[in-house]
C-alpha cells in the first residue's frame, strides 16, 4: 500500500538497530505505526515521503520509497 511517513524514530535494541515509522496510508483518516530492523527501512527516511508499505498477512514487512509512476 502506498503511504505517507509522518515520522521515523530509530531505537537500538541488544545492540540492533530498529525504526518505528508513523505513517499514513492513502486514503485512510488515522495513522499506523511499524516497528521495523534495519534492513526492512530504506536508509534515511524522512517525514513527508511517500513510501511503498509491504506487508504479509496483515503484518509489516518492509517500508520502502515509492518509485514515481511514468506517464
Amino acid at each position: 500500500m502506498r503511504a505517507t511517513v509522518q515520522a521515523v524514530m530509530p531505537f537500538e535494541l541488544h545492540g540492533t538497530r530498529y525504526y518505528q515509522v508513523i505513517y499514513v496510508p492513502e486514503g485512510a483518516a488515522t495513522a499506523q505505526q511499524a516497528r521495523l530492523s534495519h534492513d526492512m527501512v530504506d536508509a534515511d527516511l524522512q517525514a513527508g515521503e511517500v513510501v511503498e508499505v509491504h506487508t504479509i498477512l496483515g503484518v509489516v514487512d518492509g517500508i520502502r520509497r515509492a518509485k514515481e509512476a511514468t506517464l
